[in-house]
């Protein structure tokens, strides 16, 4: 999918103006949320790191000059101080509540850690906004498939009201679940 970056924005209000659906990625840091829309534009154009909390303002990427990705900074890490931290989180509850052309948020969360507390805020939190949403279990390809399976068993006993979508990190496309939800969102827009 040809795809660009657009802007980074500090505020919701540094958003472009315009009737594009955004499609945002949601999830703690270090999380691979830029990994995965790397993964989903097929190219390296989100900047990357194995360092937690390189993401720190609202990333937009067009694509297909159809809609816009969203790379939200990450939740539970923030470089620097308590401050820091809770701007981010702000940033973050602002973002949710209040962009608008908000489609779809894709709640990403580790296969090695599962839900956390902090994973469990964002999801009720997206339920409490009414924003449609669904979960990428990512880095799947960093457990056993019986490990796998057992953590997808536990998940959905635990959230069977959110579709849960595995991702392996190391696969070169989304697969087409995932593609096909989110162009489902961007056509009803």
């Amino acid at each position: 999918m040809p795809a660009t970056f657009l802007k980074s924005a500090m505020t919701v209000a540094d958003l472009p103006e315009g009737k594009k659906p955004m499609i945002a990625m949601l999830g703690r840091s270090n999380v691979g949320k830029s990994t995965f829309i790397n993964s989903l534009i097929g190219t390296k154009l989100a900047r990357t790191s194995c360092k937690p909390g390189l993401t720190q303002c609202i990333n937009l990427f067009e694509v297909d000059k159809r809609y816009h990705l969203v790379d939200l900074p990450g939740y539970g890490y923030a470089r620097g101080s308590v401050d820091r931290r809770k701007d981010l989180a702000e940033m973050l509850g602002t973002y949710l509540s209040e962009a608008k052309n908000l489609k779809l948020v894709v709640l990403i969360i580790d296969a090695r850690v599962g839900f956390t507390e902090l994973d469990e805020h964002a999801l009720a939190q997206l339920k409490e906004n009414g924003l449609p949403h669904f979960v990428v279990v990512n880095k799947t390809d960093k457990l056993k498939r019986a490990e796998l399976n057992a953590l997808l068993a536990k998940l959905h006993a635990a959230h069977h009201d959110v579709p849960l979508l595995p991702h392996s990190h190391n696969e070169i496309k989304v697969s087409g679940e995932i593609r096909e939800t989110i162009e489902k969102a961007v056509r009803m827009a």
